[in-house]
């Protein structure tokens, strides 16, 4: 039996984000995958055995995607309160440009998956989970990072429904007004410890 071929399988996945986000997951079948890639529906099945595998795959494949972003985001910063808030300010709202539409299916079809199943949203849950702890032991007062990672959030979840657009003025303005809160706090922190 062939070894898979990670190549095919992101391409398969590729079709399937886009089946979803454009038509629905009622219309993610094996057919339509295989028409949307370009390979036999034998190619989808290769991969995929049943549509929760094929909904799943999309979800573990963005919640390692979001991980691999956060961890980054984190290991950029140096050392101290608020590295992980500060990563995220930097790495989400510095350049429109990277709020592309590849990322907007993606996590698509997250909501794709949990209209379908809730309980293939499990690789996301665990992700957030993760990142969460991050959060938690930002070293910031109670309640600062949690509201700066809400506020993100809450953007990234109104632009991925298509609710509001994302623009270079708007995530520069809304940069600095995270950006006042998360240093008055950094104050806050760094007067305790004097």
């Amino acid at each position: 039996m062939s070894r898979p071929n990670p190549v095919i399988k992101d391409t398969l996945l590729d079709a399937a984000e886009t089946i979803a986000a454009r038509d629905g997951v009622a219309r993610l079948t094996f057919d339509a995958v295989a028409a949307e890639a370009g390979v036999s529906k034998g190619g989808v099945l290769h991969y995929f055995t049943t549509k929760d595998q094929l909904i799943e795959g999309m979800v573990k494949r963005t919640a390692t995607r979001w991980r691999d972003y956060f961890k980054a985001a984190y290991d950029n910063e140096p050392e101290g309160p608020g590295r992980m808030t500060r990563g995220l300010l930097k790495s989400c709202f510095t350049d429109a440009q990277t709020w592309t539409e590849a990322l907007r299916r993606a996590f698509g079809s997250v909501f794709a998956a949990l209209a379908h199943n809730p309980a293939l949203i499990e690789p996301m849950r665990e992700a957030y989970t993760e990142f969460y702890h991050y959060v938690e032991q930002d070293g910031l007062p109670p309640g600062v990072a949690e509201s700066v990672t809400t506020a993100m959030d809450g953007l990234w979840f109104y632009w991925v429904l298509r609710l509001r657009p994302v623009n270079q003025g708007d995530l520069d303005r809304m940069r600095g007004a995270l950006e006042l809160t998360l240093d008055d706090a950094l104050k806050s922190v760094a007067q305790a410890a004097a």
